[in-house]
């Protein structure tokens, strides 16, 4: 019986120690076309994802936004605001809704946006560094990646739905020796619904 006993032991630990680990690529969401509200990302092969304060009465504690600037430009505002080590991301599409769908080429950023922010499209963020144990500033830089829009239904200044796909590499601005790599990008944004949604 002690046998048997043992056994069973042995059988629960050896099941408990070989869980598959989840692979970050499958918490992407699905590349859609629909409005889904839906972003996400794999940032040197880590899932990144928009994530609301547990409080969000204040607009300030959303995950995800969207802002039409300087009449022709499109920006999406990502922040995983619930995390230890919480990050943001910031994509810049230039002239957006002069030419819509398309391959548009990532160019050099500079940490600002909209009018003070370059005249071309770029990604930059701010995630946490192990290497200095502090945050670090991420920049894209000349011909460093792409944004790929797949559908656009928008009427400028109103409602809007905006698919589409990136990926880039970015480099850290006080050290371009590191660097980030941003694959699998992918977004759904329906302008309406999206102050409605939590993302937690």
């Amino acid at each position: 019986m002690k046998t048997i006993y043992l056994l069973l032991i042995a059988l629960l630990v050896t099941a408990c120690n070989n869980d598959d680990p989840v692979d970050p690529a499958s918490l992407l969401p699905p590349i859609t076309m629909t409005g889904e509200n839906t972003f996400g990302c794999l940032i040197d092969g880590k899932f990144f994802r928009p994530r609301d304060r547990s409080s969000t009465i204040n607009s300030d504690n959303k995950g995800l936004r969207v802002v039409q600037t300087e009449t022709d430009n499109w920006e999406v505002h990502v922040f995983d605001r619930k995390s230890e080590r919480t990050g943001s991301l910031y994509i810049h599409i230039e002239d957006f809704f002069v030419n819509s769908i398309g391959v548009y080429q990532l160019d050099a950023a500079n940490g600002l946006r909209g009018i003070d922010g370059p005249n071309n499209s770029y990604i930059y963020g701010r995630f946490w560094n192990p290497e200095t144990q502090n945050y670090s500033n991420y920049h894209s830089f000349i011909d460093s990646g792409f944004i790929e829009i797949l559908a656009d239904n928008h009427n400028p200044g109103s409602y809007y739905i905006i698919s589409g796909t990136f990926d880039a590499h970015l480099v850290n601005i006080d050290n371009p020796a590191d660097s980030l790599y941003i694959s699998k990008g992918r977004f759904d944004i329906d302008s309406i619904s999206l102050q409605f949604t939590s993302f937690d």
